[in-house]
């Protein structure tokens, strides 16, 4: 047995323990980082939460309804007299994650806690983003935190699978704007790094934001709801992972979290002190080890080159070009293959994936431009649309190819 999977057995053997109980009847979340709250969250980033006994899951939804406020207060009028702002309140952070948390343990996060999704759109900022600090909504023009605002959006992306709602899909599309602006990392104002450690892969995250974990909320917003990005921000990507791959895996710098917690004393009361580790975090915090798991993630996301085993060239030379919010006229309708023949204000006519399509509404933004090629070339596939591959070749040229035409020769 290997150190990793020792940790990961230690944590569920604790998980499932009197004093991991009595942890949780004290408090949820404290003391950092050795709370149970901790050992489930790392295993949910592991893809291992489903170990995670029923009892203690059971026991942590109960104590989130009894020890918690059911709502975010934005000033101190808000906060009921004789409440503990460290013990009682949910940060925007830590309720994203516990609904991807049970969400993923199988349960129904809305029927478990139903307070907690509304959450979602309540608290969303101007800018598109969210804050855990609650002085950024006092102020006059407000700005939202990239750390807080990723666990929330990867919640509501979930929450869909459960039930479509269209004010959460508006959510997400400005939320998904929020991080596009800002290039995944980079401030508005002079495009310089907003955080030295947000150009770092880093593992555990728990709440913590790199740009990896932001590209992959736009790559699965995309996939499921067409969600229209930049490929510039996915080349910027590639490029800065590849930094991080030795031998073709990632290899995940260390991370320092902080070393203060809120600790129960002997007398039963609450302190600040010094915060502990638990042995799966330590094994997962060491510099330079493979990461297997985000090694994975990013097969799965980053471009794939492919070669053209059949030419193919484009049918037309006025492609169409829809934006969020434009209204269409749909011509026919393709069911099958997913695809609706729309056409423009401005007399355009091309098909356009059914599920950018709100009636006669555009949802997404999308570029039907076709790319010609020729059977032997190298093209660089961006993402899959219904058996339609966004891809560019080798002059820089972007485009539609139909898959049929390519085959795979690099992972």
């Amino acid at each position: 047995m290997d150190q990793l999977e020792k940790a990961i057995k230690d944590s569920v053997k604790y998980l499932n323990s009197k004093e991991a109980k009595q942890s949780l009847d004290r408090d949820v979340y404290w003391p950092k980082w050795d709370s149970p709250w901790w050992h489930i969250l790392l295993l949910n980033e592991l893809g291992l939460v489903h170990q995670v006994p029923k009892s203690t899951m059971r026991q942590l939804i109960e104590n989130i309804h009894r020890n918690f406020l059911h709502f975010f207060p934005l000033t101190e009028e808000e906060m009921p007299l004789e409440t503990d702002p460290y013990r009682q309140t949910l940060c925007l952070c830590m309720a994203g994650s516990l609904y991807q948390m049970l969400h993923n343990y199988g349960l129904n996060v809305d029927a478990e806690i139903p307070w907690l999704r509304e959450w979602f759109t309540k608290y969303q900022l101007p800018d598109g983003g969210f804050n855990c600090n609650e002085e950024a909504y006092a102020k006059e023009t407000p700005k939202s935190s990239m750390t807080s605002t990723l666990p929330v959006l990867e919640a509501l992306l979930l929450a869909q699978e459960t039930e479509v709602k269209e004010d959460e899909l508006e959510v997400l599309n400005r939320g998904a704007d929020y991080i596009v602006k800002h290039k995944l990392f980079r401030k508005l104002s002079n495009q310089e790094v907003m955080d030295p450690n947000f150009v770092e892969i880093r593992f555990p995250r728990f709440y913590e934001y790199d740009y990896l974990r932001g590209f992959k909320f736009l790559y699965d917003f995309r996939q499921k709801y067409g969600y229209n990005f930049p490929d510039a921000i996915t080349n910027e990507v590639e490029k800065m992972v590849e930094k991080q791959l030795v031998d073709g895996f990632i290899k995940t710098k260390g991370i320092k979290f902080t070393e203060k917690s809120y600790n129960p004393t002997s007398e039963g009361k609450w302190e600040l002190g010094p915060a502990s580790y638990f042995e799966l975090m330590n094994t997962l915090m060491e510099p330079n080890r493979e990461s297997l798991f985000l090694t994975k993630q990013w097969n799965d996301i980053k471009p794939k080159y492919l070669k053209v085993i059949k030419s193919y060239e484009s049918t037309t030379n006025t492609p169409i070009h829809i934006k969020r919010g434009h209204e269409v006229k749909i011509i026919k309708k393709d069911l099958e293959h997913g695809w609706f023949l729309c056409k423009t204000e401005d007399g355009r006519e091309g098909w356009a994936p059914n599920k950018i399509l709100n009636g006669s509404i555009v949802t997404q933004s999308f570029d039907g431009t076709e790319l010609t090629v020729q059977e032997g070339e190298v093209i660089k596939v961006y993402y899959e649309e219904t058996n339609w591959l966004w891809s560019k070749n080798k002059q820089g040229i972007e485009g539609w190819v139909p898959k049929e035409h390519v085959e795979s020769i690099l992972n």
